[in-house]
């Protein structure tokens, strides 16, 4: 037998005691055995762990004496059981695929036909992987994806709107088409909030942040950034690098004694750290729900060390030690896999009202979660009465009327989406979906400019103060969706009206619980998407209706549509509508909000009196293109500072 010292002359074989101490961490969080050593520990986990492998089935009878695979065991077949939403999404796919045929195989867009193959090809994808991540969105991973793909979904719907609403003839082909993709979206809703209940997860409020899968990858980084602040690693610090890991070991190890924190001190020894987090992993189980109703438990009050470790070791060195800031920003990472995620709110998507009591959770309903069931009752209405708008009449005021309330159609969709992400009644998720009930108001006041009857523009926008209704109209369908859309504005925001009981938050409160900031990037997102529709446009429609009139600036409807949203969400003129002018010769709403006239009319060279009109139409809304900016290299900043040589290399 070779001795240690032969074995050790291997580079392969594991002879370090930092390689046996991996080992034997692996051994005792995979297989759960005490004493790594010990053979027979690790022969039985063994058997445990892979119980229903025929293999291990034969080592056993092996052991009573029988054959060893005397017979071969048949495989079992899993069943997959269908869920409550399975015919609704066979549905959903046999109509798109029944609206995409119909309109390749049209005469009237045959001009059309590669581009709209190219449609139901990217369609077809987005279906088939949406419903696939959709039945398993226990997992964050999976969650996401669904969520992607339901937008796209949409977003494919909003385009097939529009593009209906410029093609004479067709416009009802188009319209249904988009019908259906919001039937597979919304059944994706359904699909993951099943995913949820299927597997009894029933009054549980808690969802990994991140994937199972890799929290073992955060747990590896916090050991080897731990190894790196103690020096144990190799490389650890270079022959000619200030040892500042050590320098921050020794402080921290000292202060932590001083300060009374001692109990610290544990976490900072491998093994300790180690076990404690292999423990939560473990407790996981592999993110099912027994796991995670486990972790919901326990989570918070076992990282209550590793938080308070963070809040007090970060301060305590100095100077600041770059190993010392890796270990923390590690430990953080590996901490913040457990806060709990939000989605809960698909059991409410996926589950009738009724079954809520008992069966998903005790807990009374939230607003929130009120206002998120209304939210989609009041979208599905809208959607029908909008399929109802255009009927009759095709001329170009309603043409362009359609084309905005299909906006809003889509960005209420938006909305949901970040209504069932979140978990509070005006949180961030809560307060980005606010922004869309302004591209309400933007809508009403557009819709407002093409009225017959010539109704002057009123920021209060309450029922009557812009009546939409022609008289004419044999379908009567305006009036109901003006009601409509100022139902989903008193969802989407507290205002002082009917929908205020659907609210914890009061009118007043708003502005300063929902930044201005959130809002505001949530609309610049939803122009630039739209502005970027241009392209498409002028393929994939005739040019009936000329592209100025969308996207000109300034004065297209697209244009025109979010930049009033954006300078309403802005100046918040919304709640009484009525403009005060204070004694500085400004124009306010309330007392945090004011606008300077004098500004306004030397920029845009008026000589009237202002309106609300004016101020929403001309005051401006900057939207700050995303850009990735890389700051100079070290050696340009000095051959600027040494030589006067510019960044782009001139005088050099």
């Amino acid at each position: 037998m070779p001795s240690y010292a032969s074995s050790s002359s291997n580079p392969t074989a594991l002879t370090t005691s930092q390689d046996r101490l991996v080992l034997d961490n692996l051994i005792r969080r995979e297989l759960k055995v005490g004493d790594p050593s010990d053979p027979t520990q690790i022969a039985k986990a063994l058997l445990d762990r892979y119980q229903a492998d025929p293999r291990a089935a034969a080592i056993a009878q092996e052991a009573r004496g029988l054959p060893f695979l005397q017979t071969s065991r048949q495989a079992e077949t899993a069943i997959v059981h269908p869920t409550s939403s399975a015919a609704e999404w066979q549905q959903a796919v046999d109509d798109i695929e029944s609206d995409l045929r119909t309109l390749i195989s049209d005469a009237i867009l045959k001009d059309v036909s590669q581009e709209l193959q190219g449609w139901a090809q990217a369609i077809r994808s987005a279906v088939r992987e949406g419903y696939n991540a959709a039945r398993f969105a226990l997992d964050p991973r999976n969650r996401d994806k669904a969520f992607g793909i339901r937008r796209q979904l949409n977003d494919y719907a909003r385009v097939a709107r529009l593009v209906g609403a410029l093609t004479a003839g067709v416009t009802q082909y188009y319209r249904k088409l988009a019908q259906s993709l919001d039937e597979a979206a919304a059944v994706l809703l359904v699909a993951m909030g099943e995913s949820l209940a299927n597997v009894s997860f029933g009054g549980g409020r808690y969802l990994l942040q991140a994937p199972y899968t890799e929290l073992q990858t955060r747990r590896d980084a916090v050991i080897f950034a731990l190894r790196n602040l103690v020096g144990a690693t190799q490389q650890a610090y270079g022959p000619n690098d200030w040892p500042r890991g050590l320098d921050a070991y020794r402080e921290i190890f000292r202060q932590l004694e001083i300060q009374g924190q001692g109990d610290l001190r544990a976490l900072l020894e491998e093994n300790e750290l180690s076990r404690t987090m292999d423990e939560l992993i473990q407790r996981a189980a592999h993110g099912n729900t027994s796991g995670l109703r486990a972790l919901g438990s326990t989570a918070i009050i076992d990282l209550a060390r590793f938080r308070r470790f963070i809040s007090i070791a970060h301060q305590l060195t100095k100077p600041e030690s770059p190993p010392l800031t890796a270990f923390l920003e590690a430990l953080l990472l590996f901490a913040e896999s457990f806060d709990p995620s939000g989605g809960i709110r698909l059991l409410r998507i996926a589950r009738p009202p009724i079954l809520l009591y008992g069966l998903y959770g005790m807990q009374r309903l939230q607003r929130a979660d009120e206002r998120l069931l209304l939210l989609i009752q009041k979208r599905g209405v809208l959607a029908g009465q909008l399929d109802c708008y255009t009927a009759c009449d095709c001329s170009e005021n309603k043409a362009l009327c359609q084309i905005v309330l299909d906006k809003v159609l889509y960005d209420v969709d938006r909305a949901i989406d970040l209504y069932a992400l979140g978990s509070e009644d005006l949180g961030a998720p809560e307060c980005r979906a606010s922004g869309y009930s302004f591209v309400v108001d933007a809508a009403l006041l557009q819709c407002c400019d093409f009225s017959p009857l010539g109704v002057d523009c009123s920021v209060s926008l309450q029922p009557g103060a812009c009546d939409l209704k022609d008289k004419t109209d044999p379908q009567a369908v305006l009036e109901s969706i003006q009601i409509s859309l100022l139902d989903i504005r008193g969802l989407l925001r507290p205002l002082p009206d009917g929908m205020q009981r659907y609210w914890d938050t009061a009118p007043a409160d708003y502005a300063a619980l929902c930044r201005t900031q959130r809002r505001h990037q949530e609309l610049c997102i939803q122009r630039d998407a739209e502005l970027r529709l241009k392209s498409l446009v002028d393929t994939m429609a005739p040019g009936c209706i000329p592209d100025a009139m969308l996207f000109g600036i300034p004065n297209g409807i697209l244009q025109k549509l979010m930049r009033r949203a954006l300078n309403l969400s802005r100046f918040n003129l919304y709640i009484d509508g009525n403009i005060v002018k204070s004694a500085d010769d400004q124009v306010t709403s309330d007392a945090s909000h004011k606008i300077d006239i004098a500004k306004l009319k030397t920029k845009h060279n008026i000589t009237s009196n202002v309106t609300i009109c004016d101020l929403i139409d001309l005051a401006d809304s900057v939207c700050q293109p995303a850009t990735v900016t890389i700051p100079p290299h070290y050696e340009t900043s000095l051959d600027s500072i040494a030589n006067d040589v510019l960044n782009d290399g001139s005088f050099r």
